[in-house]
């Protein structure tokens, strides 16, 4: 899939390339205890039926709006893991990819974690989009992982969030 994606704009092709070299080099990079430079990890937007509100995650560790997603925990298939992400953070389990492939990629730092007893590191990022299957599926569970999950419609979400990553997707939302 990484081979096939086209990238949005010089940014993301420069990501795209920095995953790409990863896999290449790294085969353990699946795995959570792969920190230099970081690891793959999985994420989607999940959007809503109709595709107008998306829903946004306050994440508990870094204290930001974000998208969901996390860890591959050694699973090379990582539309799976972003799907499983999703469900898990979400609760929201009836959900259906938007598209055939990957919708974003994006290389980004995490801070040091010294409760986890992790480093500094990076998170190469295979993103996608996913929405509810129908309006009845907008019910949404918070996980342990995250302070608070709200609908947003885009103006709202994205003066929530404070990376250009997060932004380019929220765009790339807009525009399918």
């Amino acid at each position: 899939m990484l081979d096939s994606y086209i990238p949005s704009n010089d940014i993301e092709a420069q990501h795209l390339k920095n995953i790409q070299d990863l896999i290449a080099h790294h085969p353990d990079c699946y795995v959570r205890s792969h920190f230099i430079p970081g690891h793959v990890t999985g994420s989607a937007l999940l959007i809503s039926h109709d595709k107008k509100r998306v829903l946004m995650n306050y994440h508990r560790s870094l204290q930001k709006w974000l998208c969901f997603g996390g860890h591959a925990d050694g699973d090379r298939d990582i539309l799976n893991v972003a799907r499983r992400e999703v469900i898990e953070e979400s609760g929201i389990e009836n959900i259906e990819q938007v598209g055939s492939g990957i919708f974003d990629v994006d290389v980004h730092p995490i801070p040091e974690n010294s409760k986890k007893g992790e480093p500094a590191h990076d998170h190469f990022d295979i993103r996608f989009l996913f929405r509810t299957a129908s309006p009845a599926d907008e019910a949404f569970v918070l996980s342990d992982e995250s302070i608070s999950l709200k609908w947003c419609e885009y103006q709202e979400a994205a003066a929530l969030v404070n990376s250009s990553g997060m932004l380019r997707m929220l765009d790339k939302w807009q525009n399918i």
